[in-house]
């Protein structure tokens, strides 16, 4: 009956351990997690079924062809190439950016760790002591424990992989970050320029109206016109110095601007260029739709749909029963124990099965949570990718507007030119009066600012098409190939 019963207390250890077993393989091999949905998927339930893509551009000006990389270079700057380079060195909004990827990517060991066995120890002494007999029990408790959630359904898994897209869409988020600030910086560049160029124009206004002004006095003296044109003249040149003044606060406000970009102190000492740069040849745009999986922020709006479809996943997993194991070994021990020899070391292992019941509602409103969370992550990838094409379009627009604009500008200076120099040989010669004169005058130098603003309105345009199309500063790839890879299907 004893080598029965021992028998029959094998059989049942053996069965114990065969059922662990198939939990840990069921474990280890448990089921498949759900295909999230593909790109196309994605795109077709984020904009409405009446929005058609078109195969390109619908803007006048846009080329076909590829898109290139290193538009830096085609500035032929090298004074940009050296602040764009400090300041993706020094950035400050830079740094919060990495810092962000570094604590999403955490994040995928905090899921990883809930998918390994926890493993803890405790070890105490506990002293009692009884002053009346004057006697002391000491205990001594050491205790070795291991839990394991066995993730059958995938549920840990689900949790994992959103982590793992939170992680792709914030380092897509960082490598758009990066491209943002060289284009900004590229633009503060240019604006610092441009301020410096109507430094200079305000410089020579004020010259111009001077000579105005002696021209008039030497006439007034001379008794051909009267003290009317002088007090004209006078205040033309009080308006110059006037502007000149602003000329000089804006040239400090965008050297400050571009300082804070490179992470200096805004002392207005940056050492900025005279000249502009040229406007590099025209863009190649390559299909709308190629956008789509090439720009880095629309990239990341669609690793935010995989995260929230994970994160729904997780949640309907949760309905399902959760099963755990658990393994301590440990030894209680005292006196009166260690005397009579009955403080051995103790084992104990269970497989448990957890069956969510009766929540109050609460799982079923966390998957409603869930799924509206991808319903508006969804959405926002939609806007996303209209916000992009709507970028490109514009910034085409921009570019074919503003050149053309900008040649009648330039017509319009070398005819203003010819006609202040006609007006002032007429009011040398008493011909034209004073008015009619500066009217021309103030006129031409106008549209000198003008095509200031036009020339490096065309610079700044060509920068944000470059970021737009998703065309990278220098010739890297705008995405590291490394995270690329993992986005791969």
């Amino acid at each position: 009956m004893n080598s029965e019963r021992h028998g029959h207390c094998r059989t049942r250890g053996h069965a114990r351990w065969l059922s662990l077993l198939v939990l840990t393989c069921a474990c280890l091999y448990g089921c498949a997690l759900s295909t999230p949905p593909e790109r196309s998927e994605v795109l077709a339930r984020a904009l409405p079924s009446s929005t058609q893509i078109p195969d390109g551009w619908q803007q006048s000006g846009s080329l076909p062809g590829e898109v290139g990389n290193n538009w830096m270079a085609s500035f032929d700057d090298p004074q940009l190439e050296q602040v764009v380079a400090e300041a993706l060195a020094n950035n400050l909004d830079l740094r919060q950016s990495a810092s962000t990827v570094l604590v999403v990517a955490q994040s995928i060991n905090l899921a990883d760790a809930q998918m390994l066995p926890q493993i803890g120890g405790q070890a105490a002494e506990h002293v009692t002591r009884n002053f009346d007999r004057n006697d002391t029990n000491e205990v001594h408790d050491v205790n070795l424990g291991l839990s394991w959630e066995l993730d059958i359904w995938g549920r840990l898994r689900a949790q994992k992989a959103a982590a793992q897209a939170d992680y792709a869409a914030a380092a897509l988020d960082y490598a758009y970050a990066r491209q943002s600030l060289a284009a900004t910086t590229a633009r503060s560049w240019f604006a610092a320029a441009q301020r410096m160029q109507l430094l200079a124009l305000a410089e020579q206004s004020t010259d111009i109206y001077k000579q105005l002004l002696v021209v008039s006095q030497a006439r007034y003296r001379a008794g051909k016109v009267s003290e009317f044109d002088v007090i004209q003249a006078q205040a033309a040149l009080d308006s110059a110095q006037a502007q000149l003044q602003d000329a000089r606060n804006n040239l400090a406000i965008a050297k400050r601007n571009l300082e804070l970009l490179l992470g200096r102190y805004p002392a207005a000492e940056l050492a900025v260029a005279v000249q502009s740069s040229a406007l590099p040849p025209p863009v190649q745009g390559s299909a709308p739709l190629s956008l789509v999986g090439r720009r880095p922020d629309v990239l990341a709006a669609e690793q935010q749909v995989r995260s929230a479809f994970r994160g729904l996943e997780a949640d309907r997993l949760a309905l399902l029963p959760d099963f755990s194991f658990q393994l301590s070994v440990g030894r209680f021990a005292e006196n009166i124990g260690s005397l009579l020899d009955i403080n051995p070391w103790m084992g104990h292992s269970a497989i448990g099965m957890q069956i969510p019941i009766y929540e109050g509602g609460a799982l079923v409103a966390q998957i409603d949570i869930a799924d509206a969370q991808e319903q508006a992550a969804v959405a926002a990838y939609g806007s996303t990718v209209l916000n992009a094409f709507n970028e490109v379009e514009t910034d085409l627009g921009n570019e074919y507007y503003l050149s053309r604009g900008l040649g009648y500008v330039d017509k319009a200076i070398v005819s203003l030119g010819k006609a202040v120099i006609l007006a002032n040989d007429r009011y040398q010669a008493g011909a034209a009066d004073m008015q009619s004169m500066l009217q021309l005058q103030t006129r031409e130098l106008a549209a000198r600012a003008n095509a200031l603003d036009l020339r490096y309105s065309l610079l700044a345009n060509r920068v944000n098409l470059y970021l737009a199309l998703g065309s990278s500063f220098d010739d890297k790839p705008v995405i590291p190939q490394q995270l690329a890879s993992a986005l791969e299907p």
